[in-house]
């Protein structure tokens, strides 16, 4: 199983990321950029890989262990940014505004539980990020280059994060497939 662990976003957030990716798109006008497609929209806090089912089973419980001693908190999507970055995007994302140091504890916070269980701990923290594009090409890089250059995005809105998900991708010849394994519902309030 080739899993994850993300903040999805609520049904509100992600009709105003799809605009705003809209908005980009009709803005790039190139062929050389593959769209992220709305149901994927998510804030990845952990990558996992290919995992035995057997170790999905720890890391599940681990992680529910640290949803009861997590606290909801608020994020905030705005921003454009690129990876590695706005000159060489390999990636577009829309970042967090607010509440991204909170998703970068969380995130930390994972880490350090499931090294207990025998997950590799993270060599970089986390950088809060929504990927909405992935680059194809010289011509996508230039066309993509050309307009974080213009862009400018207002704040898109806020969303409370009181839980996060373990997701499970299953590549296809149409792309990957995510579907949720398991939530980890916050229990502090």
């Amino acid at each position: 199983m080739r899993l994850f662990f993300a903040v999805t976003l609520p049904d509100e957030m992600l009709a105003r990321v799809c605009e705003a990716q809209g908005r980009l798109r009709d803005a790039i006008c190139d062929d050389g950029i593959k769209w992220v497609r709305p149901q994927q929209f998510h804030y990845t806090l952990k990558f996992l890989g290919e995992t035995h089912r057997e170790k999905a089973y720890r890391i599940a419980e681990a992680a529910q262990a640290l949803g009861s001693t997590s606290t909801p908190f608020t994020v905030e999507l705005g921003g454009l940014g690129a990876f590695p970055n706005v000159e060489r995007p390999s990636v577009v994302w829309i970042g967090a505004t607010q509440g991204a140091a909170d998703l970068a504890d969380l995130a930390e916070r994972l880490d350090a539980v499931l090294a207990g269980v025998g997950v590799r701990r993270e060599k970089e923290p986390l950088k809060a990020h929504l990927t909405i594009a992935r680059v194809r090409g010289y011509a996508g890089e230039r066309a993509v280059v050309r307009a974080l250059r213009h862009a400018e995005m207002e704040p898109l809105g806020q969303f409370a994060v009181r839980d996060f998900v373990l997701m499970q991708s299953t590549l296809k010849p149409t792309g990957s497939e995510y579907s949720i394994i398991e939530r980890v519902r916050f229990t502090r309030e």
